[in-house]
């Protein structure tokens, strides 16, 4: 991190240049075919199996497609995110974690198996402040056991018979399948 100065008369800003980014990848299978896999990274279907995560929608109708916008709590931080893309293999989002970081994340299914999809998942951060460095150093530290961690916390639920069966059953309502 560097300190950039600007001058304007009297007044002097600071600019924090911050230097701390991170661009990660890791793959995880998933026990589902590809189309309903893929419904477990909507801000609905990560409901189901992520502890905690609750998406709160300032336009509660639009919950889908790009556009959509929601917000979810994790400790005394708020997570601001925006559907960039949606398609029937892939999901891509900008976030920000205000005065923290910002960046975007992507999952995107690699191949199919006859039960089972192999999914893609990449976070690309920056650090907005030297919180948030540290922040992202740790996250970076720990990004192949977290997103392994997503892997066994799909697998727990999709022992649920109801819950994940259930997204896709839903969402192909939706979509009048």
């Amino acid at each position: 991190m560097s300190e950039i100065r600007a001058t304007c008369g009297g007044f002097c800003t600071i600019i924090l240049d911050m230097t701390a980014t991170m661009h990660r990848t890791a793959e995880i299978t998933v026990s589902l075919p590809s189309e309903q896999a893929i419904t477990l990274f909507t801000p609905e279907g990560e409901r189901r199996w992520a502890d905690g995560w609750d998406p709160r929608y300032p336009q509660r109708d639009r919950r889908e497609g790009p556009g959509t916008v929601f917000i979810t709590s994790h400790g005394a931080h708020q997570t601001t995110w925006v559907m960039v893309d949606q398609r029937p293999m892939s999901i891509r989002y900008a976030r920000v974690v205000q005065g923290m970081t910002a960046g975007t994340i992507a999952v995107e299914v690699l191949g199919r198996h006859e039960q089972a999809t192999d999914v893609l998942v990449t976070y690309d951060l920056t650090a907005l402040s030297p919180a948030g460095e540290s922040w992202l150093e740790r996250f970076d530290a720990d990004y192949d056991a977290e997103i392994a961690g997503w892997s066994t916390e799909i697998a727990a639920a999709l022992e649920q018979p109801t819950s994940l069966n259930q997204v896709a059953i839903n969402r192909a309502e939706r979509n009048g399948s």
